[in-house]
């Protein structure tokens, strides 16, 4: 009866844990009033171990468990937090349960910890009270249930922790849209503390600033209102932080703080910083969650506060800049240029991740329009291994074509942006100025070279006249008539990854403070447009590989279970078709022609030697073949293939059209299965043109991973294959032939990844379909 209410239960608890339909709450809300629906006990309850892993709250509990309470029960007290501390099974009663008192009065309780693979999640506590059972049969009965239960916690923490990331980024991308305006500084100030104070949900927030470039000084602070008494030590405790964090340009994070007065348990200082320059700090005392008890911020909420930070810094910056403008009238068409043009072509670079693409736009952004920012753009990538600096491209105000407006609305300046076309780009490449670039190579050598101070100091260097400076590469100064220039790196990932060098070789104009300045600012987006398109390619190369490793996976299973079918089929079939094909054709010897008992055997004969082919193809198929390499003429191979079907292909009317180099290409591989492949191709194509055609096959060189190869393409005029057949046809024993097999293709696929090639569909629905075959020549 025990392990029959023992299977119940657990079934119910495993339908209950993966209810796609219930929120993880009411799941386990759920969990605690099965078991006590199920077992003859008075309640259940569930308790989870805080992120500090110090103490237990309420998560869940049964009609009879009372109500969930924010209280928490530390470690090592009462029968919740000792099953905790000592992770195994505790006896109790209620009076020693623990300090908050949540559960019925009266109550003998068993504490079981809900643990998973030796890690703890919590505890489950049982009321037994009137209990008609001993607790070692309740212990049996719930022996399986903490697990369950603690894989509802373990997702209900996964759920929760990637709701938090999907808040944090809605707070850094509402926050980024509330500063990302034009207001004086002692505007966005307040504006900055309460956004700031009510995104991290603190006990109290206070914003620093130095006072330079602009922006008032102060001490600015927000806070919760019982958080009024201790104001004074917290003003002590970030007056300390602040300086250390300022100091050293790094986060502060501090937790369990001790203090005889009611202080949050921590605090983040996180410094505000805009381009090495410091302005200032925002720290975070403590946080509450709405419904629950005050917790210790974590490596998460400092991150978040970073990102914070570096978009108030950014926001400060901005408002600083916008106040100098609106006192500084002479410089006010230029600055406002200079930002709007910044917008723009951030994004425009943050419009594609294709990396090609976006270089030509972050060099054609410096140089295009009637009045551009500079007359010449060098992109230069770093290659550490060589230890030089190689040309990738060059473009000049003469070869850089105007840049395309999107469809967006060009009106709104945060939303425009620019395009350039692939022809575009194919004209600057092939320009004169960009190929005597990807000529040019750079030593990385301080003492020889100046642009390699730029990659070591990852910042801008400014070469007011190369006649003036020593550690400058005369040949490539000379070859671009350069006198002065500016080389700025581009950083992807605290990496410097290429660097910028431009300069006015066409109008000779002098490069001003001004144009350093925003080509500082243009090169930081650039770089943080580089590491976004070299991280998505990094993760689309991570898909695709994962990709094909399950169709490997999927594919050696398949492989696996046909292996097994074959080899039984072999073993059953293989006999008794010798035998009855045997007889049957002694039959038919002896048997008068064309009479109906003759007739009858011989339909037997072709039927064995149907079924003895198709267990052929299978074992072909199934086992592991060898490949004899030797020296092969390809176009040999697919006449040798021609002629085996010549005579099928003028039945059914098929002209065949061969495209042929003059020189023979001649690969090493195993002839006959190459031949092989060409028979099936030709054998499908002759399937598919039963009504006349024609069979096209061109042969030319081609590459293949960076290799010399071969492609033959075997063309056909069959109609196409039908699109829900096309997904299927490298799949073994998939056919739409009433007598195939459906292991031609298969086996041909097969056979060339073998040697190291691919094969290739081109499908045109109403016309036919092009097989490429890709073979490297390993010559």
């Amino acid at each position: 009866m025990v392990n029959l209410d023992r299977y119940n239960l657990l079934s119910r608890a495993v339908r209950i844990a993966n209810s796609a339909s219930l929120s993880y709450p009411a799941r386990l809300k759920s969990l605690a009033q099965t078991v006590e629906q199920t077992l003859p006990i008075s309640s259940c309850a569930i308790y989870s171990l805080d992120d500090d892993q110090h103490a237990l709250f309420l998560l869940a509990a049964s009609g009879g468990a009372g109500r969930p309470t924010t209280e928490s029960v530390p470690l090592g007290e009462g029968v919740v937090g000792r099953c905790a501390s000592l992770k195994s099974v505790v006896h109790d009663l209620d009076t020693s349960f623990h300090p908050a008192g949540t559960l019925q009065n009266n109550d003998h309780h068993i504490a079981l910890p809900i643990l998973s693979s030796g890690r703890l999640y919590g505890v489950m506590t049982l009321g037994m009270r009137d209990c008609a059972i001993s607790p070692s049969e309740i212990m049996t009965m719930m022996e399986d249930v903490p697990v369950v239960v603690a894989g509802v916690m373990q997702g209900f923490r996964m759920a929760a922790g990637s709701a938090r990331r999907v808040r944090n980024l809605s707070i850094l991308s509402e926050l980024g849209q509330m500063l990302n305006k034009s207001a004086p500084p002692r505007s966005l100030i307040p504006l900055i503390l309460s956004a700031s104070h009510a995104y991290a949900g603190a006990c109290c927030t206070l914003l620093r600033l130095n006072g330079k470039g602009g922006i008032p000084g102060g001490v600015y602070r927000k806070y919760r209102s019982r958080f009024r008494p201790v104001l004074r030590t917290l003003l002590d405790i970030e007056l300390d932080c602040s300086a250390r964090a300022q100091a050293s340009g790094v986060p502060i994070l501090t937790r369990d703080l001790v203090s005889e007065e009611d202080i949050p348990l921590s605090y983040i200082c996180v410094p505000l910083a805009f381009e090495s320059r410091i302005m200032g700090s925002l720290t975070f005392f403590g946080k509450q969650e709405p419904s629950g008890p005050r917790q210790n911020l974590d490596e998460e909420d400092r991150e978040l506060f970073e990102s914070m930070a570096m978009l108030i810094s950014n926001a400060l910056t901005g408002a600083a800049n916008y106040q100098q403008m609106l006192t500084l009238s002479v410089e006010n068409d230029k600055k406002l240029k200079e930002l709007s043009s910044l917008y723009r072509i951030s994004n425009t670079m943050l419009s594609t991740i294709r990396l090609n693409k976006l270089i030509h736009l972050i060099l054609t952004a410096l140089t295009v329009g009637d009045n551009p920012f500079f007359d010449r753009a060098m992109l230069f990538l770093i290659n550490k291994r060589s230890g030089v600096m190689q040309g990738m491209l060059g473009v000049t105000r003469e070869t850089s074509t105007g840049l395309h407006k999107s469809a967006t609305d060009l009106g709104d300046l945060l939303t425009s942006r620019w395009d350039i076309t692939e022809e575009d780009i194919a004209r600057q490449l092939d320009a004169d100025f960009s190929r005597q670039v990807r000529s040019i190579r750079l030593e990385l050598n301080k003492t020889k070279n100046i642009s390699t101070r730029a990659v070591l100091d990852k910042r801008l260097v400014f070469v007011p006249d190369v006649d003036m400076e020593k550690r400058v590469d005369r040949d490539f100064v000379r070859r671009f008539g350069i006198t002065s220039f500016a080389s700025a790196p581009l950083i992807a990932r605290e990496e410097v990854v290429g660097v910028m060098v431009i300069d006015n070789g066409i109008s000779n104009r002098p490069i001003s403070q001004e144009d350093l300045g925003f080509l500082q600012l243009f090169t930081n987006q650039a770089g943080m447009a580089i590491e976004n398109s070299i991280l998505y390619n990094r993760i689309e190369d991570a898909n695709r590989s994962l990709r094909e490793a399950q169709e490997r996976l999927i594919q050696g299973e398949r492989l696996a279970t046909i292996g097994e079918m074959a080899a039984g089929i072999a073993h059953e079939l293989k006999g008794p078709l010798v035998s009855i094909g045997g007889f049957a054709r002694r039959l038919e010897r002896k048997l008068p022609e064309k009479s109906a008992e003759w007739e009858h055997a011989d339909t037997i004969v072709r039927e064995v030697l149907r079924l003895e082919k198709m267990l052929t193809e299978i074992l072909s198929f199934t086992k592991k073949t060898t490949i004899c390499y030797s020296c092969c003429g390809i176009t040999d191979i697919i006449e040798d293939a021609l002629a085996v079907v010549v005579l099928a292909f003028e039945e059914n009317h098929i002209r065949v059209v061969k495209h042929y180099p003059r020189k023979q290409i001649s690969l090493m591989a195993d002839c006959k299965q190459i031949e092989q492949v060409f028979l099936n191709l030709f054998f499908n194509a002759h399937e598919a043109m039963k009504e006349g055609g024609e069979l096209t096959i061109t042969v030319s060189p081609a590459r293949l991973a960076g290799k010399r190869a071969v492609a033959v393409k075997v063309a056909d005029t069959g109609g196409g294959i039908p699109l829900e057949v096309l997904n299927n046809i490298f799949n073994p024993f998939y056919t739409t032939k009433e007598t195939g097999t459906g292991l031609g293709l298969p086996i041909s696929n097969r056979l060339i990844i073998n040697h190291g090639g691919k094969i290739q569909i081109e499908n045109r629905p109403g016309e036919g379909a092009i097989f490429s075959v890709l073979l490297p020549l390993n010559v």
